[in-house]
């Protein structure tokens, strides 16, 4: 970005000097290989038309049935319900407790998320014109729709390397509801984020009666089998006969950037001095043209088993504008 300076004490006759600053707003890797297997990119335009053709068709299937593919965020911008989907990680307390019982604190977390004061949702005839919060916004706000705990349980989980999804659907005994899916070695389980509950797919107490659309951090799947009861659903959604993808295979693997609010600092794996420092000039924040510009760094490392180290780099420019 291009800054323009007065000399201090400076008439308006004086000249004006002008500099160039650098700010870093992130980086990205494209492996080539990667590179030869995409052969489309959609742009964002594109895909949210996508989106509103993808539910009308699948109204005109099954009419009764929800299906959102997109909402808009608290700054009113539209987004596809897929970019609210990234591993987050719970409070650190229940971090501390997950190294003694992983299953205790999944069920803690669970507890944890519907202890989160909810707020009234929408009337139901607009889903896909919803407002949602981010996660961390979720949390410290102290409150969010029916969608809003769902996302942050599935975020939750997603940190601990479960295989987790939204579902949409409905229940006998809250209407419209969203559910997290999990899916373990030999099962399907179905959380609820308003109670904290986990059932079982065949679980005859389980509340959940419709089971309409599923979406992760990549896709949204619409349920088009005959039958949408969680004991009759066939949950395998990389069967297209069974449930309509909203993007094609060839667009699945590219992941969109998540909307969640975020930082850019540098992460890398540690495997030399040099590395590090190369990443940190790659930057280009030490390049900063800007007179009496102040540089803030901080290191951070993470050791692992077996002398694995994460390093962690915050690098920040500081500068007083007259």
């Amino acid at each position: 970005m291009r800054i323009e300076k007065h000399e201090d004490h400076c008439l308006k006759s004086c000249s004006v000097h002008s500099y160039i600053r650098k700010n870093w707003l992130g980086s990205i890797v494209f492996p080539f290989s990667a590179l030869l297997q995409q052969s489309e990119f959609l742009d964002q335009t594109e895909v949210l038309q996508r989106a509103q053709i993808f539910k009308k068709n699948c109204k005109a299937i099954f009419p009764n049935r929800r299906i959102v593919t997109t909402v808009f965020n608290d700054e009113g911008i539209q987004f596809l319900v897929t970019r609210y989907i990234k591993a987050l990680n719970p409070p650190q307390q229940l971090l501390d407790i997950f190294l003694h019982d992983s299953n205790a604190t999944l069920d803690l977390i669970a507890r944890f998320v519907s202890l989160i004061p909810f707020m009234p949702n929408t009337p139901d005839e607009n889903d896909g014109s919803d407002i949602w919060m981010t996660s961390e916004r979720c949390v410290s706000l102290a409150t969010g729709n029916k969608e809003e705990h769902a996302i942050l349980l599935c975020n939750f989980f997603l940190y601990f390397g479960k295989k987790a999804l939204v579902l949409l659907g409905t229940s006998g005994l809250e209407g419209h509801v969203a559910y997290v899916l999990t899916q373990e070695t030999n099962e399907y389980l179905l959380w609820n984020p308003s109670t904290g509950q986990c059932y079982k797919q065949f679980d005859p107490f389980c509340p959940l009666k419709s089971v309409d659309c599923l979406f992760d951090d990549r896709n949204v799947w619409f349920n088009i089998q005959q039958s949408n009861t969680p004991m009759a659903v066939f949950f395998d959604y990389s069967k297209e006969s069974f449930w309509k993808p909203l993007l094609p295979k060839n667009v699945q693997g590219t992941k969109v950037q998540s909307i969640q609010v975020t930082g850019f600092p540098i992460q890398m794996p540690y495997t030399d001095v040099q590395s590090v420092i190369d990443a940190v000039y790659q930057t280009g924040i030490h390049s900063a043209e800007f007179p009496q510009t102040e540089f803030a760094l901080a290191v951070y490392i993470h050791p692992y088993p077996n002398n694995i180290l994460s390093v962690w780099v915050y690098l920040a420019s500081l500068v007083q504008h007259q």
